[in-house]
């Protein structure tokens, strides 16, 4: 029997070098180290540690951090701070909070609270961001990363297999989705853990439109539900809308009748609602949440027009409406949202997809399935990618049919580009398959004279298409270029230079696997196609992906240090403009008015009405620093318990100003003589406004800028701060700690500056004091400058307990009333404005003593002991499904109050309140998702056991058709 085996052919050592002698198997090689060396060259050092994926290194345009880190050099990627104020943040508060045995459903650091673990926002729950449940947080980002280049490989794999591609065309289709524009600009992001599992998912529809089993529904299942598990299901409708398209087409052309192709539907869709039921654990919550707390208005496409020109000819031309990730840009949308990159080399395989035949045929006469697997599969992607570009690019009224639809109406039409990159993706990994394995031009000549009418038209018809595309991108990229600003038009024409002699360079090389019949050439050729797609590809893609030193990874600073000392269960601080990245605080884990989240309605009517100007977003909230000196007296601030706003050190300052004598000189500071008095002044401050430089100054490695208030006489310092700065220019604000300084104490100020490598003018008046306006603590507004240095705080004394007892109401019924009450300052800390009338009346003379105990994430505890009836008022964004209230373990009503809050009735006596969060619809998504699972087991058992007892069956009836007759 050994002897038997060996003979059926050679061994596995053989195998592998008969494989190495054949040409095209170097290619294959070359393929897959191309995409191994992506990996290497973008996330690698990330993988070994030296670094975080996670471009932490942003931190340092941000205060409180630009003083710790000191670092002059700026972040190659500006525009991903979500990832760094809200999706991190969230994802380690989630995953931090488990490996302390709590499930958080809820955040109450942010915005005055936000759901967390019931929803699949944060991407937490998607298969691809188990790293940040196990690994150093540091770490995960690039292993996510990574998984992500290797789910879309397997993906690749599977899907270009069925359809007969050379292995080396896997590699370099997953090598282009990898490194194309979506995916690489929204890294970080839930959105590129969702894309991730396209390819898997259309490699299932693919098996559902063809192969007819039962068990190609679990296939569509398990990509459909990883992706709903992901965060953004904006993504999976796309996917399913091109997919669905693309499966019609499919099945149609494999089997050209009714019954297969009804059948092959109902395996697609019933793989698709498994995929639902299996996610329904968190989807049914999401449901909940939007439709009670999500604003989509305003969020999706209006209009028929694409996004245009310059987005389209960034899949060849990468900066062509902006400079990489750094900031400059000249489209009208953020880069993120249309960055589009492909490679001119992916371009010009997607054409050699559609002109180059593949060697021999594909399966015998026989082999129906074969056919099956393979007939079409090219017009078909490219039918569609042609369908995708001008939805998502061109517009018109294609796209203004498709915006009508679910999920297109609620998001701009740039996320679904995702879609004509896979697809693009797809077919140059075809292309390049074809260029593997190409039949000769020669041949294919000899084919179209021999070939019919309609095979003739059809080959003309796609040399044509390539042509008119060709035309077409010519024709774009000239339109791209008119609205390059003056500053960039020859760095950008250069680039196009470079681009047009990659595009000519890789058609010469097709060209020459077309038309030689030399393996050398080929092999030769097809190398360096691969690397005309790998290398343009890492340098395209290291600029958007920055590897951040690990000391950057959200370090504790002086000011954060303070606010997890000072800010207690009862409070909050607020940020001005971007100091603190408002969201940071779900990674510290204290409390935030501010924040980066969906918020309520009534939340933001409360927001608003301090700052007109805030929400640049629908889920940014910030405060303007230009209103510092507003939000320090704010009445709705002290409601919603505020007692501590940061801001800028050299933000404006709270206070009442003094003008300060004219500049009419200068002080140069140097090395050798740093320093310039003011002349005296006498009382309290909370800081002051100089004079600096009348030109940006910078230095190589930044300054060292310390301002102190010196007691005339004794010199004593009664006030000092010091803060790195990477330059000065102009006016310069600097906060001080003298609120307390007695109004007869005389001091003057000194202004030092170190670390300059050049001079550094100081505004002086005639005498060479230097010139400054003060800013005085104004009296009996509670208000004082408590931290000063990498961040300036203000305590603000008039904040209310988080959690209070209110022996007084009065009832508005409309919020603006509401708004109105709580601005005014007048409105007493113990009286609590209900949003309807109650069948409870508070005592006005009642007391009560409020004790928070435990500090579970999801609820809140408060020991009472009251002498009459009143209210528990809780000032947290409680208007939303999931919150419920109990006195004594009792149910009890939660009513609103205080616009956004809630309140409970506790009558007089020693009582516990409990206000606890559960998620909305969590139980019944539970469950759905539980019963199919059980269903789905059962099923496959049953299937599998008829199937063994029907084999049995065949055989035994074998067995006896070839027993001997007797």
């Amino acid at each position: 029997m050994a002897t038997e085996r060996g003979a059926a052919g050679p061994d596995r050592r053989t195998r592998v070098v008969l494989w190495l002698r054949r040409p095209g198997s170097w290619v294959e090689i070359v393929a897959w180290a191309a995409l191994a060396a992506f990996v290497v060259w973008t996330i690698g050092p990330a993988l070994i540690g030296h670094g975080t994926f996670l471009n932490t290194g942003l931190l340092t345009r941000y205060t409180p951090w630009g003083e710790s880190l000191r670092s002059m050099a700026n972040s190659t990627n500006i525009l991903n701070s979500d990832t760094i104020d809200t999706v991190a943040p969230q994802t380690s508060l989630l995953t931090g909070l488990a490996h302390e045995g709590v499930f958080a459903a809820w955040n109450p650091y942010v915005a005055g609270g936000a759901e967390l673990g019931g929803i699949p926002d944060s991407g937490a729950w998607s298969p691809l961001s188990l790293p940040w449940w196990i690994l150093p947080l540091a770490y995960a980002p690039g292993v996510v990363k990574l998984l992500e280049i290797v789910v879309v490989t397997v993906g690749m794999s599977l899907l270009l297999r069925r359809w007969g591609v050379p292995r080396a065309g896997w590699a370099v289709a997953a090598l282009v989705y990898s490194s194309c524009g979506f995916m690489v600009a929204w890294s970080n992001w839930p959105q590129t853990r969702v894309a991730a599992f396209i390819p898997l998912l259309f490699w299932a529809i693919d098996r559902a439109a063809v192969e007819l089993r039962a068990r190609d529904v679990i296939a569509v299942a398990v990509p459909v539900a990883s992706m709903l598990l992901g965060g953004f299901p904006a993504i999976v409708g796309y996917a399913l809308f091109i997919g669905g398209l693309f499966f019609l087409a499919r099945t149609i052309v494999a089997h050209r009748r009714w019954l297969p192709v009804v059948l092959s539907g109902v395996i697609a869709i019933g793989g698709i609602l498994f995929g639902v039921l299996l996610s329904a654990w968190q989807l049914v919550p999401f449901a909940i949440n939007a439709t009670s707390l999500v604003d989509f208005s305003g969020r999706g496409q209006s209009g028929p027009n694409g996004l245009g020109t310059p987005p389209l000819v960034s899949a060849w031309v990468p900066d062509i409406s902006f400079v990489q990730s750094t900031g400059a840009a000249w489209g009208i949308r953020n880069p993120v949202e249309e960055y589009s990159y492909l490679g001119i080399a992916a371009v010009v395989l997607i054409a050699a997809a559609v002109l180059i035949r593949p060697a021999g045929a594909v399966g015998g006469p026989g082999d129906d399935l074969v056919r099956r697997r393979t007939h079409g599969v090219v017009a078909i992607t490219a039918a569609l990618l042609a369908l995708a570009v001008v939805i998502v690019y061109l517009g018109g009224p294609v796209l203004s049919a498709v915006r009508e639809l679910p999920v297109f109406d609620s998001n701009p039409i740039g996320r679904a580009r995702v879609a004509v990159l896979f697809l693009a993706a797809v077919m140059a990994g075809v292309g390049f398959g074809r260029l593997a394995q190409p039949e000769n031009l020669r041949d294919e000549l000899v084919r179209f004279r021999a070939a019919g009418p309609l095979r003739r038209t059809g080959r003309v018809l796609a040399v044509a298409a390539v042509l008119f595309v060709a035309v077409g991108v010519g024709l774009q990229t000239l339109l791209a270029l008119d609205p390059v600003p003056e500053q960039y038009v020859h760095r950008t024409k250069l680039e196009l230079l470079a681009v047009g002699v990659l595009g000519v360079v890789t058609v010469v090389l097709v060209a020459v696997v077309w038309l030689f019949r030399s393996r050398v050439w080929a092999t030769v050729a097809s190398i360096g196609v691969i690397a005309l797609v790998a290398v343009p590809a890492v340098v395209a893609t290291q600029p958007w992906w920055p590897i951040a030193s690990t000391s950057t990874f959200y370090p504790t600073t002086p000011a954060i240090k303070y606010l997890e000392e000072h800010v207690s269960d009862q409070d909050r601080y607020a940020t001005t403009g971007s100091a603190m990245l408002p969201g940071s605080s779900s990674y510290f884990r204290i409390r935030e008015t501010t924040g980066h989240a969906f918020q309520t309605s009534e939340w933001k009517d409360l927001m608003r009405a301090v700052d007109p100007d805030t929400y640049p977003t629908a889920t940014y909230l910030s405060f303007e620093p230009n209103r510092i000196p507003e939000l320090v007296d704010s009445g709705i601030l002290d409601r919603v318990s505020t007692k501590y706003l940061v801001a800028d050190p050299s933000a404006p300052l709270a206070g009442t100003a003094e003008a300060g004598a004219a500049q009419t000189k200068w002080a140069d500071l140097t090395d050798d003589d740093p320093s310039v008095e003011s002349a005296s002044h006498t009382g309290p401050v909370n800081g002051i406004t100089f004079t600096g430089p009348p030109a940006p100054t910078t230095s190589a490695n930044g300054m060292t800028l310390t301002v102190a208030v010196v007691e005339d006489g004794s010199g004593a310092t009664l006030a000092s701060t010091s803060s790195w700065v990477p330059g000065l220019g102009g006016p310069r604000n600097v906060a001080l700690q003298g609120s307390t300084i007695p109004a007869s104490t005389s001091w003057h100020v000194r202004i030092t500056v170190t670390g300059q490598d050049k001079l550094v003018p100081i505004g002086t008046d005639d005498s060479g004091h230097a010139v400054m306006s003060l800013t005085r603590p104004d009296a009996g507004d509670g208000v004082t400058v408590v931290h000063t240095g990498d961040a300036t705080i203000y305590e603000r004394s008039g904040a209310v307990d988080r959690v209070r007892w209110a022996s007084d109401q009065v009832v508005e019924r409309t919020g603006t009333a509401r708004v109105r009450a709580l601005e005014d300052q007048s409105l007493p800390d113990d009286t609590v404005v209900l949003s309807a009338p109650t069948e409870h009346t508070a005592d006005p003379d009642g007391t009560a003593r409020i004790t928070l105990q435990g500090d579970d994430v999801n609820s809140t505890v408060a020991k009472v002991d009251a002498t009459a009836g009143g209210w528990v008022v809780v000032s947290d964004s409680l208007q939303r499904p999931g919150w419920t209230a109990t006195v004594d373990g009792a149910a009890t009503k939660l009513v609103a109050a205080d616009d956004a809050g809630g309140a409970v009735w506790v009558p007089a006596g020693s009582h516990t309140v409990e206000l606890r969060y559960a998620v909305p619809g969590a139980t019944t998504g539970a469950l759905l998702s539980g019963a199919s699972v059980v269903i789905a087991v059962l099923v496959t058992v049953l299937v599998t056991v008829f199937a063994r007892r029907r084999r049995k069956r065949v055989r035994g009836a074998g067995q006896e058709a070839s027993a001997p007759t007797p």
